[in-house]
């Protein structure tokens, strides 16, 4: 009878202290989070390290640290971190995507995008938007255009909402001179948002390469007169001024 109670009051030693090893390295991951978003990031990874001595078996922690380290533009140490994690979890979509983040950062595209088109395939991913603008941004990269387009128009069809994927396939249309396409895709924009300067700004450009100069000075005086003072106001006087004197 002694010796069952000495097993269970060891036990309960045991798991006790267990549980307080978990909730201390739960206490240092929390505190790692919060410098990780401040002025003093640098402190993140010092509780980060304290966290996985403790428990070296938290794919969060891996993660965490990997975000530093591509935070800071060190993308062989956020590799190593981020393959930790995917040891421990490597059905998780975050961290893949993580991983192909930092493939794309050390010019390994072709790595990168077969791990997008992974994630992609999966109806469970949250932001597929995204994710085919990194696959798009990875192709203009290798001046790949017609998969930068096709998969454009793939994050605008998963996310009509983003505008700036509108500027960015105008963008391309531009470089192949390709002003039609340009112009009907900046429209949808602004049919979107007409409030939208930055779209209106690029289609002033189009039809200014056109040579269809009326229509460019139009739209650029609608946006001075909206908010003379506003950047976009200022960039549009400078186009103007571009325009007077071709």
């Amino acid at each position: 009878m002694k010796k069952t109670l000495s097993v269970i009051v060891f036990l309960s030693i045991f798991y006790g202290c267990a549980t307080q090893n978990l909730e201390l390295a739960e206490s240092h991951y929390k505190m790692g989070l919060a410098y990780l978003n401040s002025d003093t990031d640098y402190l993140s990874i010092v509780e980060f390290e304290k966290a996985i001595a403790i428990n070296p078996h938290d794919d969060r922690v891996y993660y965490a640290m990997a975000t530093f380290y591509i935070k800071k533009n060190r993308p062989f140490d956020a590799e190593r971190y981020i393959k930790k994690a995917l040891s421990i979890k490597p059905d998780s979509l975050e961290y893949q995507n993580l991983l192909a983040t930092i493939y794309a950062t050390k010019n390994e595209t072709i790595k990168a995008i077969n791990i997008w088109k992974k994630i992609v395939e999966d109806p469970k991913y949250p932001t597929p938007e995204i994710v085919y603008f990194n696959i798009a941004s990875a192709y203009l990269q290798m001046k790949n255009y017609s998969e930068a387009e096709s998969n454009l128009k793939k994050s605008i069809q998963a996310n009509p909402r983003i505008l700036s994927t509108y500027l960015t396939i105008a963008d391309l249309y531009i470089l192949q001179k390709r002003y039609d396409d340009a112009e009907n895709i900046l429209k949808q924009a602004i049919d979107l948002n007409p409030t939208f300067n930055p779209a209106k700004i690029t289609l002033a450009k189009v039809y200014f390469y056109q040579n269809k100069n009326d229509k460019s000075i139009s739209i650029l005086k609608d946006i001075i007169t909206a908010d003379p003072n506003s950047k976009d106001a200022k960039e549009a006087v400078e186009l103007i001024k571009e325009i007077g004197l071709k």
